[in-house]
């Protein structure tokens, strides 16, 4: 049997980042990650905007890369149960390793539809893009099912590609749960205005392989003809392993404030874990970039005996053409929203406040003001007025 100091399971932004982790804090233990993709751990966000216009794959592998970092990097190897009593894992191809503490960085399965007969791209992985990217080499008619962050994301890359793209979605409006209603409609105009033709408040109720490529008709009794499928529907958090080792499982494997779950030897990290941030309104669980790269930092450190409680308050961003954002904390249309608005949709802040209190923070077209917004959600300081908000965070 095989014994690592450290395994973590998950090739991904967290796994690299849990590595780094790690190395800060101890420089000889043994780490083996398990990955069951086959390309080395790499940046997954390029995949859905930069690599649409500059198509360099050499810009997505993780620095420092598993050499730098000393461990051994197992490859389309899927671990498939977790013994926390005996501190082993096993793969698919029966192989046990042993391991001293364990990081499950398992990140989420894309959400799939009931469609079998239909190759659908569900966007996650590299191998995702190249499927897609080939694709739009040859053929026309996109159709891109869901309105959220890859969607958005991915029918503007095939737009500027030159490609008739469709967007079906339940929901009023693109990016429907995030934005105040003027934002949302001058978003879904920006997007037919570049020819995108949006199906709102929709639902598949066919696709179907005929003469003219695939038939796709929704419950309101619109019809086209597409050549292929993608869809961005949101992830499941992969908590089977947690699961069977019976570990605490809670919209994704429960960890404490310094990233450990219900077994102290075992940690969890990224997409997969649910954490509870020490602010007032956030999500316990964040499936973005600074989230894994900060979380799994943290966890490797912690593993190695850092022992410091994580608390780190993660943003997230996204291109639509030339629209672009960076956000922080809890973005929901729901909530009270102060917009400070230089120029209606091309630049502004919008507040978002629970309570009175500002819980998150949307900079729209606005750069490198994350750090002023995270200290805004923070401080917790009570808005009686939000219109005292205004100015607070500009272009610099």
């Amino acid at each position: 049997m095989t014994h690592y100091d450290y395994i973590v399971v998950g090739g991904g932004m967290t796994a690299s980042a849990a590595t780094a982790g790690i190395r800060r804090h101890d420089k000889s233990g043994t780490i083996g990650i398990f990955s069951s993709e086959r390309y080395p751990m790499y940046s997954r966000p390029p995949l859905s905007k930069k690599l649409w216009t500059d198509d360099r794959v050499e810009g997505l592998w993780m620095k420092p890369d598993v050499l730098t970092l000393h461990a051994d990097e197992h490859l389309t190897t899927t671990i498939n149960s977790v013994d926390a009593g005996n501190h082993t894992v096993s793969d698919q191809y029966g192989n046990l390793y042993h391991f001293g503490k364990l990081l499950l960085a398992t990140g989420g399965s894309p959400k799939t539809l009931p469609f079998p007969d239909i190759p659908i791209i569900y966007f996650r992985t590299l191998e995702d893009y190249f499927h897609l990217y080939q694709l739009a080499q040859t053929r026309d008619r996109f159709l891109v099912i869901g309105g959220g962050f890859i969607g958005t994301e991915i029918a503007a890359a095939l737009n500027l590609q030159g490609k008739s793209v469709t967007v079906i979605y339940p929901e009023a409006h693109l990016v429907d749960r995030l934005f105040p209603t003027d934002l949302k409609q001058h978003i879904d105009q920006f997007y037919r205005d570049k020819g995108v033709d949006l199906w709102n408040s929709s639902a598949l109720a066919q696709l179907e392989q005929d003469a003219q490529g695939i038939l796709v008709r929704d419950g309101n009794g619109r019809s086209t003809h597409v050549d292929a499928v993608v869809a961005g529907i949101g992830l499941r958090p992969n908590t089977d392993l947690a699961e069977a080792a019976h570990l605490s499982v809670r919209d994704g494997i429960a960890v404490n404030e310094y990233l450990q779950t219900s077994d102290p030897n075992i940690y969890a990290a990224g997409d997969v874990a649910s954490f509870p941030y020490p602010y007032p309104g956030q999500k316990s669980r964040v499936e973005h970039e600074d989230n894994a790269l900060s979380q799994g930092k943290a966890a490797g450190a912690n593993m190695a005996g850092a022992h410091r409680a994580y608390s780190h308050l993660p943003f997230f961003y996204s291109d639509m053409f030339s629209m672009g954002y960076e956000a922080v904390g809890l973005l929901d249309a729901n909530l009270e929203i102060f917009s400070d608005w230089v120029t209606f949709g091309e630049e502004g802040v919008l507040y978002y406040l629970k309570d009175r209190r500002v819980v998150g923070v949307l900079n729209w077209n606005v750069w490198d003001q994350i750090p002023k917004a995270r200290e805004i959600i923070v401080a917790q300081k009570i808005y009686g007025d939000p219109s005292a908000l205004a100015g607070t965070i500009r272009n610099r």
